[in-house]
């Protein structure tokens, strides 16, 4: 099912519509300000990945390498990374 995003020419917000059928058509708006004044976009891909081989692929040691453990940054740094890769975003703080 694919994912089509439009940026506004008014407002330059980005709208997500999903087709549910390949031959379905949709009118494209700004579902921030309502214009209709919206171009394609070209989106990300997104894959997903059975369990067994995200959490192989997480913990592999050389996705470490770089991590000081005396330093708070590094490992906020780390921690984030990892928490987007889950697909959880770790806010600020």
């Amino acid at each position: 099912m694919p994912i089509y995003e439009y940026r506004c020419g008014t407002c330059k917000k980005v709208s997500s519509f999903l087709l549910l059928r390949a031959t379905e058509e949709i009118e494209p708006y700004c579902k921030d300000c309502g214009s209709k004044d919206v171009t394609r976009i070209l989106s990300g891909v997104s894959v997903i990945k059975d369990g067994e081989k995200r959490i192989e692929r997480l913990l592999d040691p050389s996705r470490f390498s770089g991590l000081d453990e005396g330093d708070p940054g590094s490992i906020e740094k780390t921690i984030k990374k990892l928490g987007r890769e889950l697909g959880d975003e770790i806010g600020e703080g």
